[in-house]
């Protein structure tokens, strides 16, 4: 064989044997550097997971003394609800009763007025403050009547009304 033929066939086996290795190692780093990231993969799944497992234990642990802590916070929150309830009945009932007393003292005050037969500027101050506190409070089932009152009251005269005084005859007696 000739020379320069054992050479090309050198050449050819050590060009083969090198691109041989060379692919080789190459698919061996590819291999090795896929395992790695398969392997970071699992390591930062597993790492979540106990972090994830951490965070539930410590919501868990707080949420349980929260639970223990509020027993006695609902418990009261109970008890102010119901005194709510029952303030919100009274003040009701208050209202209602305060409402009724000043109709009826806007209907008297009015009577008294007409009877002596006019209304001075304290009784008129006084009527209109009944009325203004009435209408305030929401005393509106009666304001038909009472919105009458008032212009009732309101057409009454500020002054007394004159009157003539009845002179007397002394009938003197000489017996």
């Amino acid at each position: 064989m000739p020379d320069w033929l054992t050479i090309v066939i050198a050449v050819t086996g050590l060009v083969g044997t090198v691109l041989g290795v060379l692919g080789i190692s190459g698919y061996l780093g590819e291999r090795a550097r896929h395992k790695a990231a398969k392997k970071n993969l699992q390591e930062d799944q597993t790492e979540e997971q106990l972090q994830e497992a951490a965070e539930q234990r410590l919501k868990d642990s707080i949420r349980g003394v929260f639970q223990e802590e509020n027993k006695p916070i609902n418990e009261k929150l109970d008890n102010i609800t119901t005194d709510i309830v029952a303030i919100k009945e009274d003040l009701a009932n208050n209202t209602k009763g305060t409402v009724t007393l000043l109709r009826n003292d806007m209907k008297k005050s009015l009577d008294y007025c007409k009877k002596q037969g006019y209304a001075s500027s304290s009784d008129r101050a006084n009527w209109h403050e009944l009325y203004n506190t009435y209408g305030k409070l929401g005393g509106n089932h009666f304001k038909e009547f009472v919105d009458a009152w008032k212009e009732e009251f309101d057409e009454l005269p500020a002054t007394p009304p004159v009157t003539k005084k009845k002179t007397s005859k002394k009938v003197n007696s000489e017996d």
